[in-house]
């Protein structure tokens, strides 16, 4: 073989190796231009979906702190607020704490029922005298009210939905100090309204229960990826 043709040979081997390497830069370069086309689509999407999101937990701040200034002002509710005020340093979402409240105070009752489209809780049983609290004898009344208000925490977490909220309160332990001390309080005051005396270490304990049913039920929700 003459050296020429040797050099012409290796001529046309490197312009063909040429152009499969600009081949498969030019392929990657598309393949990482199609990579980072589609990133910016997720970025975007996950940017507006948290905005959204957080438009969304402020409505609750806001209705929260609408009702709590109706709270501070009766001095009836006066024995809530350190642990109200610690659970809300805690960063518990307004929902729950919303929720938790709904219980003892009927505006914020109704104005969950009436965004869930149900009907509002006429709850007006008193007991005729002062009598213990016990969990093999409750009134069926009682037992009615206690059961609407727990099942009032999905629609609170429905409306509004807020994967942010949920998630922070699914990660957050139920037995968390300051949340069970608010929660049994809570109860000794629903007690309290109805004529009917509890023990600081039952209505701890109900509440344990309560919590943890309603922890059940969070578990179990589907959170939306943002």
């Amino acid at each position: 073989m003459w050296l020429e043709d040797i050099e012409s040979n290796f001529e046309s081997t490197d312009n063909n190796l040429d152009w499969q390497v600009n081949s498969w830069i030019n392929a990657a370069s598309e393949k990482a231009s199609e990579k980072a086309s589609e990133k910016a689509k997720k970025d975007a999407a996950w940017i507006k979906r948290t905005i959204k999101d957080e438009s969304k937990a402020k409505k609750c701040d806001l209705l929260l702190s609408s009702f709590l200034i109706k709270i501070i002002k009766n001095k009836k509710y006066d024995f809530l607020l350190t642990d109200l005020f610690a659970c809300l340093d805690e960063s518990y979402p307004s929902n729950f704490l919303i929720w938790l409240l709904s219980l003892i105070y009927l505006p914020i009752s109704d104005k969950i029922r009436i965004k869930s489209w149900k009907e509002l809780i006429d709850f007006s049983y008193i007991s005729e005298e002062l009598k213990e609290f016990n969990d093999l004898t409750i009134d069926t009344e009682i037992q009615n009210r206690i059961n609407l208000w727990v099942e009032d925490i999905i629609d609170v977490l429905s409306i509004e939905y807020s994967s942010l909220l949920t998630e922070r309160l699914i990660k957050m332990y139920w037995k968390d100090k300051f949340l069970l001390s608010l929660t049994s309080k809570i109860f000794s005051f629903f007690f309290q309204e109805i004529n009917i005396t509890i023990t600081a270490k039952k209505s701890e304990k109900l509440s344990e229960f309560i919590l943890k049913e309603v922890y059940k039920k969070l578990y179990v929700l589907e959170i939306k990826e943002i």
